[in-house]
């Protein structure tokens, strides 16, 4: 047994300190992944989702290898731990692992190929003084073609820091789009008051 210094490699993430906090990064964990997808050579594209089309449970033909595909989600459902940019992406390619089909595989695809042409992005904390906690969160309105549910999202800073994200699609129907930002709304509440009070149990009132 030998002491290695301080640890700055765990579970997939490096973590490098500077004077002014520390950055965690993933790019080891990303490259793996756009190597078990076999595409080391492919060209980047500048946004992880196509913004133009909707995922359906019916279109396309099924996929001849599940297993790659669900492998390859699960993966990058990991890779979010520090990459949130990518978080609306994975979570709508995860919602077909039950039943991948081409279309699904190709916009999984097209994250990888993201990740490909923003390998060095990384997660950065900084020494900041705790003086609050501010909350976004935003919907898109029954996007789902299938369900016609809406997927909701939110992101919580502490000071300048990002502090807690979620992506995910909303419970039930909303019947406008008032109605599904108000259900976004609540989510994000919810959240933040638990986190103020994980706060308040750590002595640090805000």
């Amino acid at each position: 047994m030998s002491d290695l210094g301080p640890l700055h490699h765990f579970l997939g993430i490096t973590i490098t300190r500077s004077s002014s906090g520390l950055f965690l990064s993933q790019s080891l964990y990303a490259q793996d992944i756009i190597a078990r997808a076999s595409m080391k050579k492919c060209n980047s594209v500048d946004t992880p989702v196509d913004t133009n089309a909707k995922i359906s449970v019916t279109s396309g033909p099924a996929i001849m290898d599940p297993t790659l595909y669900r492998s390859l989600a699960g993966a990058l459902q990991y890779l979010t731990f520090t990459r949130t940019d990518i978080s609306y992406a994975v979570q709508q390619v995860c919602l077909f692992m039950h039943d991948p089909r081409e279309p699904d595989m190709e916009a999984l695809k097209r994250i990888i190929r993201y990740l490909q042409g923003t390998i060095d992005h990384r997660l950065f904390l900084s020494v900041s003084a705790i003086s609050g906690l501010t909350t976004y969160s935003d919907a898109d309105w029954a996007s789902c073609p299938d369900s016609r549910r809406s997927p909701s999202g939110f992101c919580v800073f502490l000071s300048d820091n990002l502090f807690s994200w979620s992506s995910k699609r909303q419970a039930t129907v909303s019947r406008s789009s008032a109605e599904a930002e108000y259900r976004g709304v609540a989510n994000a509440v919810a959240e933040t008051t638990c986190l103020r009070n994980l706060l308040l149990e750590l002595h640090i009132p805000l």
